[in-house]
């Protein structure tokens, strides 16, 4: 092999303005842990395995779901969590649907009065798929010319060569909600009902717009949060298929496919068992299956059980406390729970006070994190043909050496539960 003729080949590519460069992804975490590491992969840095989780900077998430499923909680949760983090971080609201509010984004993400004065922007009136792909290049043309006042230090624990933090432009999220309910310019106002014709020309023009997103999103580090909704196919006859794979026979979904081929993560929220004020976690919701449909960074068909609270959103404490516990690391009944690890009994709690007592000792609560943190970093799949150097230490705060994960494991990480709830 010659490598003068790769060289020179490559400066042929990088010196032509119109064949582009190349950016190196990453990612950024969402605050809730259990989904970071479920959508989360391992790479080889130096030698080194290094983990990454969450989701990717400056591309395309789609999270779908039958109605009440927690969807538009999610998107809002991960969102404000997300940009809270960062020095001129925006969330970005398109509500298609006229159902968000900023208190109820302040309430799922921790965020003050203040942050959501200066971080979140709702829109609920005249908007369109035109004026989504209008921000979205005023934004990135805005980030672009103002890129050196804006660089920040990432929060994600990217490191350059010489060990300093990677700078990047701060994260803005945009949310569409829902796709169902977007439509071109061009289809407002209009006081006729179109019907299948209407809906072709909705869908044409949403694979339109994701196909342009793609690439201002990926160079300004835009992340776009599309919810769609499952809708039922009917079938007089043989039944029909699923859309995409690991979606449930004749679930399909609303808007055209462009969302779908163009999301890098596809996440679907299955609502499951009730939750009561009076019984289990002392709150009134429902537990939540969160299944990967599609993802170039995890396997596809991976699940995990979160814990939703209707008032405050997916709980991280308590869904990262039902992992660990069916992972065997508490110990106990419903009179007295323990930590594995934490046996002087100075730690222990009743269900109906832990998160008071999370609240209050601090090593109770670093203890769940560490454990979880833990077990969700051997659940990681990592590809066989990758060479991975020997007891090569991960660069995060999880166990140094690469655990096997059991068949044991393996069907925990996928946790069978009830069918929806409507």
């Amino acid at each position: 092999m010659n490598s003068n003729f790769i060289e020179e080949m490559k400066e042929i590519i990088n010196g032509d303005s119109e064949c582009g460069y190349y950016k190196e992804p990453f990612m950024i975490k969402t605050g809730i842990t259990c989904f970071d590491y479920l959508n989360g992969k391992i790479s080889m840095e130096n030698g080194k395995k290094v983990s990454h989780i969450g989701i990717d900077a400056g591309k395309i998430v789609t999270v779908i779901g039958k109605t009440g499923s927690g969807k538009s909680t999610f998107a809002a949760q991960i969102g404000g969590n997300i940009v809270k983090r960062y020095d001129n971080g925006l969330l970005y609201y398109f509500d298609f649907e006229n159902g968000m509010t900023i208190d109820r984004i302040a309430n799922v993400s921790g965020m003050s009065e203040e942050e959501c004065a200066s971080k979140v922007q709702i829109n609920n009136l005249g908007i369109s798929s035109d004026a989504v792909l209008k921000i979205v290049y005023q934004l990135k043309k805005f980030k672009l010319d103002h890129a050196n006042e804006l660089m920040v230090e990432n929060k994600e624990g990217i490191y350059e060569d010489d060990g300093t933090l990677t700078k990047i432009l701060p994260p803005t999220v945009i949310i569409i909600d829902s796709l169902a309910a977007m439509m071109p310019k061009d289809e407002l106002g209009v006081e006729e009902i179109k019907g299948g014709m209407s809906a072709s020309a909705n869908a044409k023009a949403n694979n339109q717009l994701f196909s342009r997103l793609v690439q201002p999103i990926a160079e300004a580090n835009i992340i776009v949060i599309v919810i769609n909704h499952i809708k039922q196919a009917i079938s007089m006859g043989t039944p029909v298929a699923a859309s995409i794979n690991y979606l449930k026979q004749g679930e399909t979904l609303n808007g055209g496919t462009g969302a779908q081929y163009m999301s890098n993560t596809l996440i679907k929220i299955t609502a499951s068992t009730k939750l009561e004020e009076d019984k289990t976690y002392g709150i009134k919701g429902y537990e939540s299956k969160l299944e990967l449909i599609k993802s170039r960074t995890a396997a596809a068909g991976k699940s995990m059980t979160l814990v939703y609270d209707q008032v405050e959103g997916f709980d991280n404490d308590l869904s990262l406390f039902n992992y660990i516990k069916l992972n065997g690391m508490v110990k106990g009944n419903g009179m007295a729970y323990k930590f594995v690890g934490l046996d002087d009994g100075n730690h222990n709690f009743k269900m109906s006070n832990f998160k008071e007592k999370l609240a209050s000792d601090k090593l109770l609560h670093d203890r769940l994190y560490e454990l979880g943190e833990e077990l969700l970093c051997d659940s990681i799949k990592t590809s066989n043909r990758m060479k991975i150097a020997t007891n090569a230490p991960i660069e995060i705060d999880e166990p140094d050496d690469e655990v096997e994960v059991s068949d044991e494991d393996a069907d925990i990480e996928e946790v069978e539960i009830e069918e929806d709830a409507e």
